[in-house]
């Protein structure tokens, strides 16, 4: 039996093709062409701030993606309520002479700075690690937005949010301390500088966490991971600079060598030492090793800044979408 011929027969248009060339159609559906104002760059960077900082604080999710924020935030800021609700009774006392400790406006962060820690490592992973792992950022970086633009809109949404949770603490001593004292608009005046450098200090100190927090965070898609990855950052860098500060001075009586200089890379110590620095107050060396004065830590604190933001811009400029 013959195998059937399965020569292609020509026709009076010529030679048979083959395989025919993958062709497409296009059809008119009927929807409605955009006809409205293009807003270009900024407006999508702003909407991705709102929609960031909404995020961040968990408005318009489920009750459980508010529960973090909201309950660090009210940890955060409650020494701070509790002072200004018993202000009448602190003020009796103070007047009686008896002894009080109040919270002050250049310590409060050092004294309860864990509580913006764990902020941090539960909401900055939120921001950068979804759109990662459900791979939507090609729907970002197709429209008018560009891959910087997404990466600063986060940053700023985050900061915006720490700023708010450091500055809340601050307004309610401001108010406390000023009902304290027998004339309301005589305190205000005296208040007022002492808790005015509370802006910056906060601005700083927000700006280095979001910063960090967001450029570790952006190297994963998994949030567990990037939440590991805060905490060990954090960890490593507090404590190796001052295990080898404390093993390069042993047996030396002291004075500024080399080994002060490695505290510069400790985010946590670098932001509170620089934040004394906007009160004009010394650092003590029962909390502050070496000799490292507030304005070095300022510096550093800046440097951290820029260097973090950098890293953020280069992990997005390099991410694939």
């Amino acid at each position: 039996m013959t195998a059937p011929n399965r020569t292609p027969v020509p026709s009076a248009a010529g030679p048979a093709v083959a395989a025919a060339a993958p062709t497409g159609n296009i059809y008119d559906l009927g929807y409605r062409h955009y006809e409205g104002k293009r807003y270009g760059r900024a407006y999508a960077m702003w909407s991705l701030f709102v929609e960031s900082f909404r995020g961040v604080w968990g408005l318009g999710r489920p009750l459980q993606a508010k529960a973090a924020p909201f309950l660090l935030a009210g940890f955060y800021a409650l020494p701070a309520v509790i002072q200004l609700a018993f202000s009448s009774v602190l003020a009796r006392d103070i007047a009686a002479g008896d002894a009080v400790h109040l919270f002050n406006y250049h310590n409060y962060f050092a004294d309860f700075y864990i509580l913006v820690f764990l902020f941090c490592v539960a909401q900055a992973p939120e921001l950068v690690c979804r759109d990662q792992r459900y791979q939507v950022l090609p729907l970002y970086f197709t429209r008018a937005m560009g891959r910087m633009e997404y990466a600063l809109a986060r940053l700023a949404s985050l900061a915006a949010a720490l700023f708010i949770l450091l500055l809340v603490p601050a307004l309610a001593l401001f108010v406390g301390d000023v009902l304290m004292q027998p004339d309301a608009f005589k305190a205000i005046g005296d208040e007022l500088p002492k808790a005015l450098p509370s802006i910056p200090a906060s601005a700083l100190m927000a700006a280095g966490l979001a910063a960090l927090s967001l450029a570790v965070s952006s190297f994963s898609p998994r949030r567990a991971y990037s939440a590991i990855g805060i905490v060990a950052y954090i960890l490593l860098m507090e404590s190796i600079p001052a295990a080898l500060y404390s093993i390069g001075t042993v047996g030396q009586d002291g004075g500024s060598t080399w080994m002060d200089k490695l505290f510069i890379f400790s985010p946590i110590t670098s932001l509170i030492g620089g934040s004394y620095w906007f009160f004009g107050q010394t650092l003590d060396s029962a909390d502050f090793q070496g000799t490292l004065t507030s304005a070095g830590y300022v510096w550093a604190s800046i440097a951290s800044v820029v260097v973090m933001t950098g890293v953020l811009m280069y992990r997005y400029r390099r991410i694939p979408a």
